[in-house]
């Protein structure tokens, strides 16, 4: 999909149809993951790794309905949830919180829960509160069925010291990427880490009150991190998902251009957001595209039907 057959599809009235079969692609992929983890006896542990943005939450609740069509019984964990907070998080080199390292986890914590689940306890999970950056324990408790299985996503997921203190059941895992991106030269497409930024620069602007200057600041130490806790992992992984939209910079230009724009104006000796700016110019789209409300662009945009 190249930038001009987007803006056709935009001009033409065709846009709504290719957005439900870029839609229908991806639950078509996550189906067939799910009759791979659903044909492989004793799997009670989905481990879901993907970068920033890569859309981890919304694949792992969206893997869960796949696996409950197919008859077992699903609950979504999220790392995130199991960060120790500020008063607890690593410091660089430069004494600035360290926010992609392994220590950012509470591993004991996060163990005693998934192992309680797991052996059929009712636990009182853990939630975190980004705007607080501190974590807290949910009011009411939940447990597992004895053959129910957990899809644990996070950046260090596919990393095997985050479960090494997990029971010996059954584990699956899975490595996602917005790979699918639009082509912006003839030769020349967006980069994944481009596609996710796009989304990260909306997603922190809107839920986690982070504006779009320390986005751009802290994006090279996202990537750093990226580098050292994801990519060594990637190859533990049992299939591998297509997070990428075609469609989505049509959706995203009317949330991200005018955080570029800002960006432009406060980081003037920056060259990323005048890129960033020159290719959203160049996407047509202005009246809004009609995104389905389990999309993965939900957990970017808001608005979806699936519950954070």
């Amino acid at each position: 999909m190249t930038i001009e057959e987007l803006n056709a599809l935009v001009r033409n009235g065709g846009i709504d149809e290719f957005v439900r079969v870029c839609e229908a692609r991806q639950v078509k992929a996550l189906s067939h993951i799910a009759d791979d983890i659903s044909g492989r006896e004793g799997t009670r542990l989905v481990l879901l790794s993907g970068a920033s943005s890569a859309g981890k939450t919304t694949t792992a609740k969206r893997l869960c309905t796949q696996l409950r069509v197919n008859g077992f019984e699903a609950m979504h964990l999220s790392t995130d949830d199991y960060f120790v907070g500020n008063s607890r998080n690593p410091r660089d080199e430069n004494g600035e919180f360290d926010y992609e390292c392994l220590g950012c986890v509470d591993l004991p914590r996060l163990a005693e829960d998934v192992n309680g689940l797991l052996a059929g306890k009712s636990v009182r999970m853990r939630r975190f509160d980004f705007a607080a950056h501190e974590g807290f324990d949910m009011d009411s408790a939940t447990s597992l069925p004895p053959s129910g299985v957990i899809v644990l996503e996070g950046i260090h997921a596919l990393n095997p010291a985050l479960s090494e203190g997990f029971a010996p059941v059954g584990r699956y895992g899975l490595s996602i990427e917005p790979a699918t991106q639009i082509v912006v030269f003839a030769t020349s497409r967006l980069p994944p880490s481009d596609g996710r930024f796009l989304r990260r620069l909306v997603r922190d602007n809107q839920f986690r009150k982070v504006s779009p200057v320390e986005t751009f600041r802290m994006w090279p130490k996202v990537l750093a991190g990226e580098k050292k806790w994801i990519d060594p992992f990637k190859g533990l992984a049992d299939a591998r998902f297509d997070s990428g939209l075609e469609y989505e910079l049509a959706v995203l230009k009317p949330y991200v251009a005018g955080l570029v724009e800002k960006a432009k104006l406060e980081l003037p000796d920056d060259p990323r957001p005048a890129v960033f700016s020159e290719l959203l110019s160049a996407i047509e789209a202005t009246d809004p595209v009609k995104v389905p409300g389990d999309s993965i662009l939900r957990e970017t945009i808001g608005g979806s039907l699936l519950e954070y």
